[in-house]
């Protein structure tokens, strides 16, 4: 909740969010600062101005070799409007924040303000007695929750060993003249893993953790070579009670000069792998291009929703950037025929279903996704509203 305050100090910048052509709600944003280290060291306050006074708003401010300002625009912001806030010398030092990350011998723990929003686990996943070991890997999110707790993924499922509640992986992929595939562990020519911690982020409005992971070969001689670098951040917005908001950016780049060429196959990329208790009886799919579970396969989506059917119900939603490769991204779907209907909820955004990817050294290749997790049942004009603010964000102008 804003609080009406009457103050005066030294502004150090002022900032136009304009609504654009859509309608928003409860947006976050962000924009381009320079401030001295004097500043970051006295503090700041971020206060939204308007003709009935000035309000208090919580900021969290990125900092690195570009450094960002980012805050929330609460409640609506209606379309061709503009709202005006200014930064000023304040006694609030940056990134002060309630929450934080847990991190034990197992996963990093990411909340949105007090409630837990998902697991991404660093350490090598257990296998039920007698499974080769092979399919044992790191780097993975399980759990990924609703907002009242429930658990949305799943991990190794009898069928799947493999797949890993929300992750990515490639499939048929050359690789120094050989056919690797990162997705099938079970094939033993590749994996990915965790391989290390960039940053940890907390503040007033995200949590942030960047990690590298390393999709690597399998060589002949037995060793194994890495074949792609990937700077992974997931993001947990601060963002209510209502909804989890999770944005999970992946940045690859090729580790070898001989570059990674990916095949066009169809599936590869980035998976969501549903609960145990979600199938073609307990939940409805729904995309962008109005398609459902058992017509969604093979087709571009923008977006792909998923909502429980029986009571208290929750549902997530997965976003693809407009900037990702082969944008709309044909999906890899299931429909509730297979394995007599009982077949768990598969979504992969597979941009390389129609259209093969050569990775070149020397150049960095970023795919950016948002998951959106949510109780009760969506509409489509919901789910139209995230994608909106996701895809095509307000105009923040700066005004030093």
């Amino acid at each position: 909740m804003l609080s009406i305050v009457h103050l005066q100090a030294q502004t150090m910048a002022r900032f136009e969010v304009s609504a654009g052509d859509y309608d928003r709600k409860d947006v976050f944003v962000h924009a381009p600062v320079q401030l001295t280290a004097a500043c970051l060291e006295n503090g700041l306050e971020l206060f939204e101005v308007t003709d009935n006074g000035e309000y208090a708003v919580a900021f969290q401010l990125e900092e690195g070799k570009h450094p960002r300002l980012w805050w929330q625009v609460e409640g609506r912001l209606k379309q061709g409007s503009i709202r005006f806030f200014e930064l000023r010398a304040g006694d609030k030092k940056s990134n002060d924040s309630a929450t934080s990350i847990r991190k034990n011998d197992v996963s990093y723990i990411l909340f949105n303000g007090f409630q837990p929003v998902l697991q991404y686990n660093h350490a090598k996943a257990a296998l039920p007695d007698g499974v080769d070991t092979a399919y044992s890997r790191s780097g993975f999110i399980h759990p990924l929750y609703s907002p009242s707790g429930k658990i949305l993924t799943m991990i190794q499922p009898p069928d799947h060993m493999h797949h890993y509640g929300l992750w990515n992986a490639w499939t048929r992929t050359q690789f120094k003249g050989k056919s690797v595939d990162f997705w099938n562990l079970g094939d033993k020519q590749g994996r990915v893993d965790y391989a290390g911690t960039i940053s940890t982020i907390q503040g007033d409005v995200f949590q942030s953790l960047k990690t590298l992971q390393q999709h690597v070969a399998f060589n002949d001689k037995g060793g194994s070579d890495v074949a792609l670098n990937e700077e992974l951040e997931v993001r947990v917005f601060n963002a209510g009670r209502d909804l989890n908001r999770v944005d999970y950016i992946s940045s690859f780049n090729c580790a070898q000069p001989e570059g990674l060429f990916l095949e066009e196959y169809r599936y590869g990329g980035f998976v969501f792998r549903g609960s145990e208790k979600w199938n073609g009886y307990t939940v409805q799919i729904l995309t962008s291009e109005g398609r459902h579970q058992d017509n969604s396969d093979g087709h571009p989506a923008q977006w792909c929703m998923v909502n429980e059917t029986g009571k208290q119900p929750s549902g997530i939603l997965i976003m693809s950037h407009p900037a990702n490769f082969n944008h709309p991204e044909p999906l890899r779907t299931w429909d509730r025929g297979s394995n007599g209907g009982l077949a768990n909820i598969f979504i992969n955004f597979c941009p390389i279903r129609n259209r093969s990817w050569e990775m070149v050294f020397g150049q960095r290749y970023t795919m950016q996704y948002r998951v959106v997790t949510f109780d009760g049942r969506w509409t489509k004009e919901q789910a139209e509203q995230e994608w909106v603010d996701f895809a095509h964000p307000p105009t923040v102008k700066v005004m030093q």
